[in-house]
């Protein structure tokens, strides 16, 4: 443990030395900080070159300034770091549980060869915080900006969530979690992603009249050797376990090739988490065995699945009938035609319209916005407010 340090502390150095403390890691209060101002004791800053020279371990946590020198290997709970690593080779010398969430245990279970056997494709939902306030406005029906402020509120984000509306959270986890279960590092822009920033709780509430839950996931898949990755809103069955995880947790569902399923649920991200993580990283990085970790240079490509479509229109007959010639031309099927409940008053222009919903066949992405376009620009008594994935099994 001589040759481990911090290359840098957080800013709740307080409530990490009460963390190790309780979990009887006190050893690790007294292991060199590399040249930090205000190190609270028992720590002790060292310089740049005594520290290098007596550390060649470092443990690093995310919201750091840029460090120009790291020591040969890292742990830390900075997915961006974590990613860039990787994507240089240095995956025998980068440890990464702590910036994954609360779910980290499990990779570890589908990473051993026995445990649940061959992965085939994953369901996450890796980000507490978006988590939180998705199952906020499906209970409370308040709008997305109240549902942030109040994670803000009840400290479920510290900070500014926008990364976690923006799907940014969840994308770099997932590409984190692709690394450790299928052995693959791909480049985060190369996953095609989608937040929650413009979600409404119209949708939401619409969602529950169908039976559904709104979930911002990760999905990703390998199939003979074909990455297939997506990160965005999705429509699931309420009664799934993916909707039903409890808000400001985490929840990966794996099937394998056999087509068993496997289900995990743990605790959101929090600082006990990110400790954990990383002293679930310090016996595994003095060990000589390390799962091998491939660069992705292929395309990652999407997943064919139906989607839910929300419209409002005037003149309903003649604007639906033109809609579905667009569909029909494209070789998409309408599986269900859904008129959501809602009260609109009679003295506002929005009176004059109405709020329709298609739920689509299975088909891609790019289709359905190809579709959309031609809609926009063809069809001008119609507007779309939402196109939202739409899984229904698993």
């Amino acid at each position: 443990m001589q040759s481990v340090g911090f290359i840098n502390l957080p800013t709740w150095q307080a409530e990490l030395q009460k963390i190790l403390t309780r979990l009887g890691r006190e050893d690790l209060l007294r292991i060199p900080v590399l040249g930090c101002e205000n190190v609270e004791k028992p720590w002790v800053a060292f310089e740049t070159g005594d520290f290098f020279a007596a550390v060649d371990s470092g443990i690093h946590f995310a919201g750091s300034v840029s460090l120009k020198r790291l020591p040969d290997t890292v742990i830390t709970t900075d997915a961006e770091l974590a990613i860039s690593r990787l994507l240089n080779g240095d995956y025998q010398k980068t440890f990464f549980s702590a910036a994954v969430g609360g779910i980290f245990a499990f990779l570890r279970t589908i990473a051993d060869d026995y445990a649940v056997g061959r992965p085939d494709k994953l369901f996450v939902q890796n980000d507490s915080i978006a988590g939180y306030i998705l199952s906020k406005m499906e209970a409370t029906g308040k709008t997305l900006e109240e549902a942030s402020h109040e994670a803000q509120w009840e400290s479920i984000a510290i900070g500014n969530p926008s990364q976690s509306l923006h799907g940014i959270v969840t994308r770099n986890r997932l590409v984190l979690q692709i690394a450790s279960v299928f052995g693959l590092i791909t480049r985060p822009e190369s996953i095609k992603t989608l937040g929650i920033n413009t979600l409404s709780s119209e949708d939401v509430a619409t969602a529950g009249e169908l039976g559904c839950s709104i979930r911002l996931l990760g999905l990703a898949q390998l199939d003979s050797g074909q990455l297939r990755a997506v990160v965005e809103p999705c429509l699931i069955p309420s009664t799934y376990l993916l909707a039903q995880a409890r808000a400001g947790s985490e929840i990966i569902y794996l099937l394998t090739d056999s087509g068993d399923a496997h289900v995990y649920s743990g605790p959101g991200s929090s600082y006990e988490t990110q400790v954990r993580g990383i002293l679930s990283d310090l016996e595994p990085c003095f060990s000589e065995r390390k799962q091998q970790i491939n660069i992705y240079d292929g395309t990652v490509e999407d997943f064919a699945d139906s989607f839910y479509l929300r419209f409002s229109m005037v003149n309903m007959n003649d604007t639906l009938a033109q809609i579905l010639q667009l569909f029909n031309r494209a070789g998409v099927e309408i599986d269900k035609i859904h008129q959501p409940t809602r009260q609109v008053s009679r003295e506002t222009p929005e009176a004059t319209r109405q709020s329709l919903v298609l739920i689509t066949g299975k088909t891609q992405r790019n289709v359905i916005e190809a579709i959309l376009v031609q809609i926009s620009d063809q069809i001008k008594l119609a507007s779309v407010h939402a196109c939202l994935r739409f899984i229904r099994r698993a």
